[in-house]
């Protein structure tokens, strides 16, 4: 890959300062309103600046892989890395382990879905998503990052429900009901809520917005129609992903949360 020119260089220099300038100006919102974020916005956008720089740096041979295995554990190591980054926002133990088992088995098993060979033409086997790095990793980092916001959000919601409700379950236990049973309703709210904000981005694509997938495609000169394709594609695989994520942390929590006996773990509402 040729070295950038001196006007690339200039120009790189010239959009981190105009992006250091865009964060100043945010940490000064936050700093007026009292939000109490002015650290977390300057670790979170300095750690995700070296981080995609790294990543940007080894892009190149990722690209070129063609090995499915190496190419399914570059994702493992996403996957992990986003189970990491989502258990840090709950003080109950095993988060990440869940977090771990509901990413992984939710984006590589729509992976693999994608990926695998259902047709050959002319003895080249054709699947949904080419099986090279172009391909497997920018689109596998979407599924993954996404299924990591929606359970997320899922734990959130499930989590301040259950200690809004938690008279109401424990009376339900007592008068013999399963620990299933009595949070189920907080289960099914809990989905929606995780689903909503995907859902929405569906409704309003082509209209409002054109993602970022999309936009990428055709800047780098790919039919629109394709492009689009590709987009839709994109989406049901996160949403499949995401609610089967979902799905995933929210029994696992709740397996969590209750004792063998059906009993609330008390000490964990406490936190």
């Amino acid at each position: 890959m040729a070295l950038p020119t001196e006007t690339e260089l200039l120009e790189m220099v010239f959009r981190i300062l105009f992006s250091v300038l865009l964060l100043t100006l945010i940490v000064l919102l936050a700093y007026w309103q009292k939000v109490n974020l002015e650290k977390a916005f300057i670790w979170s956008f300095s750690r995700g600046f070296v981080q995609i720089l790294l990543m940007a740096s080894i892009l190149i041979f990722i690209f070129e892989l063609r090995d499915i295995i190496i190419l399914y554990g570059v994702l493992l190591f996403m996957c992990i890395f986003a189970a990491y980054t989502a258990k840090n926002r709950f003080p109950y133990p095993n988060i990440f382990r869940l977090e771990l088992i509901a990413i992984t088995t939710a984006s590589i098993f729509v992976m693999v879905i994608v990926t695998t060979p259902i047709l050959t033409i002319d003895s080249t086997p054709i699947s949904i998503i080419e099986r090279q790095g172009t391909y497997i990793i920018p689109m596998g980092g979407m599924v993954i990052a996404n299924v990591m916001v929606m359970t997320t959000i899922v734990l959130e919601r499930l989590i301040a429900d259950i200690k809004k409700s938690r008279g109401a379950i424990e009376a339900a236990l007592s008068l013999g009901d399963s620990a299933w049973n009595s949070v189920k309703p907080i289960l099914k709210d809990s989905f929606r809520a995780g689903l909503l904000p995907t859902t929405n981005r569906v409704a309003v694509l082509g209209i409002v917005t054109i993602p970022g997938l999309m936009s990428g495609m055709i800047i780098g000169g790919v039919n629109p129609v394709i492009a689009a394709i590709y987009q839709v594609i994109i989406f049901l695989m996160i949403l499949s992903a995401g609610f089967i994520g979902e799905i995933l942390i929210g029994f696992l929590f709740v397996k969590e949360l209750f004792t063998p006996e059906d009993q609330l773990k008390i000490s964990w509402l406490n936190d």
